[in-house]
């Protein structure tokens, strides 16, 4: 790999992991404006992402395991959809790890406490905090491991070359906007202060860097790595965008902002496909 691609692998992995302080300027925003971003933030990722999978991800590790010839036609054929699938199944096992946390501990509370609501000033009832504090842990956990995967999915989209690189990383980036919002929130709710819950927020983003070093030594010594992640990867993006992303648009009932959202879907998966058509692959 070029020095230059693993410089701006990591740079990229940086400057994503400085938007889980985007919390600083999200508590000064009104809760509609808020949520008037989220709208488009998450109908576009959602395309970015789909788009990701199955116009670069994918075809890339196909080509890559074509080109390896592993152990024969058949094996480099299906161990590519083995590993889809085996991703698919990672991040779904990921998700639900912290989503049963998370209502689990809700579900054992049983006394509450009023806290002011920072994007109305209003007041809202929140469980105390000896107890949600373990749900603000197990998101920190949770949040860390996914940077993780980030961080070695970005640092083998630039193994594979600048354009990958940045398809991935625009991925990414518009799926972490809404969900480092999502973080913050959930930090600020079980107990966390601002400042700690910026701090804490930073430092699990930044697990990200210790994935794309990991990736970066372990492609030097197992030649299938990139291929294999490429794939595993793809699989992820397919379980983010269609069961994670896609079910918060379908939520949708209003006939003129659901048309406005399938048009930004759109808009996403557009742009990733001309990336990828009219950008130079190396």
């Amino acid at each position: 790999m070029e020095n230059s691609l693993l410089i701006i692998g990591f740079l990229m992995i940086f400057f994503i992991g400085c938007f889980s302080l985007i919390g600083l300027f999200m508590i000064s925003l009104k809760e509609k404006t808020l949520d008037n971003i989220l709208f488009i933030l998450v109908a576009f990722a959602t395309g970015t992402i789909l788009a990701t999978a199955l116009f670069d991800l994918i075809p890339e590790s196909i080509q890559h395991l074509e080109e390896l010839n592993l152990e024969g036609a058949n094996f480099s054929e299906t161990l590519p959809f083995g590993i889809i699938i085996f991703g698919f199944v990672v991040f779904f096992i990921l998700e639900r790890f912290i989503y049963w946390f998370h209502g689990h501990a809700h579900q054992k509370e049983s006394e509450y406490v009023c806290y002011e609501n920072l994007s109305t000033g209003g007041e809202m009832m929140f469980p105390k905090e000896k107890n949600i504090k373990s749900v603000a842990i197990l998101n920190l956990l949770g949040d860390a491991l996914h940077n993780f995967l980030d961080g070695i999915i970005i640092m083998v989209a630039f193994f594979n070359g600048l354009v990958n690189g940045i398809i991935v990383v625009l991925a990414v980036l518009f799926h972490e906007l809404p969900q480092e919002i999502g973080d913050f929130g959930i930090l600020l709710y079980g107990g966390f202060s601002r400042r700690n819950a910026l701090f804490y927020n930073f430092m699990s983003a930044m697990v990200a860097l210790l994935g794309g070093l990991i990736s970066f030594i372990l492609s030097n010594i197992i030649e299938v790595f990139n291929s294999l992640i490429l794939a595993f990867s793809g699989g992820g993006f397919l379980y983010i965008a269609s069961a994670e992303l896609m079910p918060e648009i379908i939520k949708q009932k209003n006939l003129k902002k659901s048309i406005i959202q399938a048009l930004i879907f759109l808009v996403g998966i557009l742009l990733i496909i001309s990336l990828v058509l009219l950008l130079p692959h190396e």
